[in-house]
């Protein structure tokens, strides 16, 4: 969508309003984020990922009429980005088409996760889920599984991946369908939910994000990008009719059974394997991370803020 003249018109001679301010500066804050990663946005991913309630017609306005806004934010084919940083727009392109190679290879490959038991959800998120892949990348899973059967779904998916050759993907965080809450309700996680893709889903996608309402507090504008929705695994009734007679077999007694042994096997080996890394495990959650980037994302992020929030306000203050 190009920017257009929808919204109030705005002078480009007196300071801005409160509310134009505080939507320059929520247009800023999206594109400082994305810019850690080199990846510059469409007028609906600003839109999407802004920190307070703004339309798209709102947004298109100060990015055409706000002067001082401009001096700050560039666009370039469609793309915007802080000013300084138009060389990401070539590299935005090649990894865009890049992630969407690997995606379409990869709904291939996990096609027979489909037969997993107890598995309710698997969503990519990360860089490929965010259309900036670069060539090799991993391929980062969130997985969500029946209730008290964590274990056991993380067991079967350790055998896949071993025995089917697929050491790329990255399991990083098991949840159950009984325990969705994220406890540490931030910008880093409110992105990578609602920007993970759900290829695998029943249902339980909709829960965890109906877990979580406070993600649409920190981005109250957004909205679902049907084309991003478009991306599943196709259905196999084969792996699916494993999927229902494992199930079967291991939802009584014998399923108790190898739940604790997997919980006490398996954690036993990620803590020796990695004693280091950020890792939880409980019952009924694993969170696997050997490198946790949470904490140098968001220092970055804030950094980047406070900079650009610090020139934009001198340049209203002067106008």
């Amino acid at each position: 969508m190009n920017p257009s003249s929808e919204s109030a018109p705005t002078s480009t001679k007196s300071s801005p309003s409160v509310t134009e301010r505080a939507w320059d500066e929520a247009i800023i804050k999206s594109l400082c984020y994305s810019d850690i990663f080199g990846f510059p946005m469409t007028l609906e991913e600003i839109v999407r990922f802004a920190q307070v309630k703004i339309t798209a017609a709102q947004a298109a306005g100060r990015l055409t009429n706000s002067e001082t806004l401009g001096k700050i934010v560039k666009e370039r084919g469609g793309y915007y980005f802080i000013d300084g940083r138009e060389g990401n727009c070539g590299l935005r392109q090649e990894r865009e088409a890049e992630s969407k190679k690997q995606l379409k290879t990869a709904l291939k490959r996990l096609i027979p996760i489909q037969g997993i038991p107890f598995l309710r959800m698997a969503a990519i998120t990360g860089a490929l889920a965010a259309f900036n892949s670069p060539a090799g990348d991993d391929i980062d899973l969130l997985i969500i599984t029946s209730r008290s059967r964590t274990w056991t779904a993380y067991l079967f998916l350790r055998l896949w991946r071993r025995f089917g050759h697929n050491p790329d993907i990255c399991f990083n965080i098991f949840l159950t369908e009984g325990d969705l809450t994220f406890r540490n309700e931030n910008l880093f996680f409110a992105r990578e939910i609602l920007g993970s893709l759900p290829v695998l889903n029943n249902g339980a996608f909709e829960d965890f994000v109906g877990a979580n309402p406070w993600i649409f507090d920190i981005f109250p504008s957004f909205f679902a990008d049907p084309v991003r929705q478009g991306y599943k695994l196709p259905l196999s009734p084969r792996w699916r009719r494993r999927q229902r007679r494992l199930e079967f077999l291991l939802t009584g007694p014998l399923g108790d059974l190898l739940e604790l042994v997997a919980r006490k096997t398996q954690s036993r080996i990620l803590i020796n394997a990695a004693p280091d890394a950020a890792m939880g495990a409980r019952c009924n959650r694993i969170k696997l991370h050997k490198h946790d980037n949470r904490s140098p994302i968001l220092d970055k992020y804030e950094q980047r803020c406070r900079e650009c929030i610090a020139r934009y306000r001198d340049l209203a203050g002067s106008v």
